[in-house]
């Protein structure tokens, strides 16, 4: 009897052991691509809609980039256990076998991908290719799939940016369109998402990428996916049905009507990007 009950309590223990590991604090990096503390209210309304899902998931801290250089390093040093991620980042660490894709917002409008929007002041002429860009400012957010991966992908062979144009790079896609608005950029590459005509009077679209790249996936490390990934996939592609207050709170916060499932294979578009910037994604660490 006395064997029985040692053997009861060790199961116990070890089937209670990945519950105990699945509480642990867990910190999201956020590659924001506007002004980095405005956004933080949105994902704190996740955050807290994700904890009320599932308890198991204990704390989520976050941690906001102050650009997407940070983003990449905090999460390839391991300093958090997941990321909302531009898709260029998103797709080299999954190349590189370092990320697992789980879910990314569907917006209100239905959409849940981004392409690259070319942005001048008004009265410039539509963008005709990479020689009306000869001798101009350009501001354009580094490691950006619609940024500075995307310039890149428009040079010759050979060809490096600072021979063709003046970079302008920024912190955000917002600080680029300001950029624009102020004079100190003849032209922005942007996200597709971020810039509306209305909203930034005086600014215009003259030319846009061909390529849809999936719009701030979140990725993990191959190691806490096993662990949460499970976990937090069903509570992110359960929110657009979830009837529940923090669900409508996290839905009206992050601006968006759910989320869908997200692989690998949704980054082909942003691997044909690398492709045109002559990037090996297995070898590029990032910095060009």
């Amino acid at each position: 009897m006395k064997r029985a009950m040692v053997i009861l309590a060790a199961c116990l223990a070890l089937a209670a052991a990945p519950a105990a590991r699945a509480a642990e604090t867990l910190h999201f990096v956020v590659m924001a691509p506007l002004d980095a503390e405005k956004e933080r209210p949105r994902y704190e309304a996740l955050g807290e809609y994700l904890r009320s899902v599932n308890p198991l998931l204990g704390d989520i801290k976050l941690r906001i980039a102050k650009d997407y250089p940070e983003a990449a390093r905090l999460f390839k040093q391991g300093d958090v256990e997941g990321m909302f991620s531009g898709s260029f980042v998103a797709a080299v660490f999954i190349a590189k076998g370092l990320a697992k894709p789980v879910a990314r917002p569907l917006a209100a409008n239905g959409g849940s991908t981004y392409h690259a929007s070319i942005v001048a002041k008004e009265g410039t002429k539509p963008f005709g290719g990479v020689d009306d860009l000869r001798g101009r400012r350009v501001a354009f957010t580094p490691l950006a799939s619609a940024g500075e991966v995307f310039l890149r992908g428009l040079l010759a062979p050979g060809d490096a940016p600072e021979s063709v144009w003046t970079p302008v790079p920024v912190a955000s896609h917002q600080a680029a369109l300001e950029a624009v608005a102020a004079g100190t950029a003849d032209y922005a590459v942007v996200k597709s998402t971020v810039f509306s005509p209305t909203e930034r009077p005086g600014l215009a679209l003259v030319g846009s990428g061909a390529e849809e790249h999936p719009d701030n996936t979140f990725i993990m490390p191959p190691v806490v996916f096993e662990k949460v990934g499970a976990l937090i996939a069903k509570a992110l592609l359960g929110l657009e049905a979830d009837t529940g207050e923090k669900a409508e709170a996290a839905r009206r916060a992050f601006g968006c009507k759910g989320f869908v499932a997200t692989t690998g294979m949704d980054f082909a578009p942003t691997f044909a990007v690398l492709r045109k910037a002559r990037v090996d994604p297995k070898a590029f660490d990032f910095s060009f």
